[in-house]
């Protein structure tokens, strides 16, 4: 209430239904939010949901992925803000997208605009026959998750991406800043069928983080765990089980490959060929470090052209091989 010439004054706390967040405000202007962030969340259940609704709760949840995914990219590009000017100071706006698991799998994904998103599966853990998991499929006919242009600032977490025959359980392009957590990349379990790879990147995979997560299956290995292309520089792959046909971890590549400052590190591997191949990427390109990996593989650890070069930038310490009962310590790339 105005007393006098004195304006009205709003002091105190304000929930945004909205942004999910609660509001602190003086003098009418909101002056701090928890949590601080002006993303929005999204809601995706595929037994109550429509690609009609707005997603902003689970009374009106998307039906599908890639209809949150549409909506947090419109809402982004706006810089967090309502339908009106872009504030183009704010573009790297971080929304949410929480995914149901029910019994049905989510169908498969494929877009150019995928940035500054949580993807949060919620539901059992993603191995297993998928029941109850938030599961993203491609089935016979594409990849589960697949990201055509660059894209950045993505974390996933809890989901299970698979696919069957010929195709990738998921692929992108380039990826960067992005991290991957308690993920599993499998073979569909209804027609037994293998993937070309588990996760592949055919460019870019920078500034990312791959952690707890889970490559292939014991019905329908895929050729290859994980495919990295041109680049895998500030990026770690660590605590992973990756189970594959021929390759663990290899390179689509074998030119000049940047992986300055990488890291592979605690996996468990279990592949025929090779378990992890590197390509020689010339000198001020190598700089990957190999490090207490448990390995069952024909080759454990292998630099494509079959050269035991150098750059001098190299760590290969405390990897363990497993194969025809022996066992041998690896400190060094054959």
């Amino acid at each position: 209430m105005a007393i006098g010439n004195i304006p009205a004054r709003k002091r105190g706390f304000g929930y945004d239904p909205v942004t999910r967040s609660l509001g602190v405000y003086t003098d009418g202007q909101l002056t701090a939010s928890f949590p601080p962030t002006p993303g929005r969340t999204y809601f995706v259940n595929n037994i109550t949901g429509a690609s009609t609704n707005d997603g902003l709760s689970w009374s009106t949840p998307f039906d599908q992925v890639d209809n949150a995914i549409s909506a947090s990219e419109t809402y982004r590009e706006l810089g967090g803000v309502e339908s009106g000017a872009s504030v183009t100071t704010n573009d790297y706006v971080r929304n949410t997208i929480i995914i149901q698991g029910t019994g049905t799998a989510y169908e498969a994904v494929a877009t150019a605009a995928c940035n500054y998103i949580n993807f949060v599966g919620l539901g059992a853990d993603p191995r297993g026959n998928g029941t109850g998991v938030a599961q993203i499929s491609g089935g016979t006919s594409a990849d589960a998750f697949s990201l055509t242009a660059t894209c950045r600032g993505d974390n996933f977490y809890n989901m299970r991406f698979d696919a069957s025959t010929s195709q990738v359980a998921f692929d992108c392009t380039s990826l960067l800043r992005s991290t991957f957590e308690n993920c599993s990349f499998m073979g569909d379990a209804i027609t037994n069928s293998a993937l070309t790879s588990a996760f592949r990147s055919t460019a870019a995979l920078a500034g990312c983080t791959i952690r707890f997560c889970f490559f292939g299956t014991d019905w329908a290995q895929p050729t290859s765990g994980i495919t990295l292309g041109t680049q895998f520089d500030l990026s770690e792959i660590t605590d992973c089980v990756i189970i594959a046909a021929t390759n663990g971890i290899i390179y689509g590549h074998t030119g000049a490959v940047l992986d300055k400052q990488a890291l592979i590190k605690d996996n468990v591997i279990k592949a025929a060929t090779y378990g992890i191949r590197i390509p020689y990427g010339g000198a001020g390109y190598d700089e990957v470090a190999i490090i207490d990996n448990r390995i069952i593989a024909g080759t454990a650890i292998s630099r494509a052209g079959g050269t035991a070069y150098f750059s001098g930038d190299d760590c290969c310490l405390g990897n363990l091989q497993s194969q025809s009962g022996s066992t041998t310590w690896l400190h060094a790339i054959s």
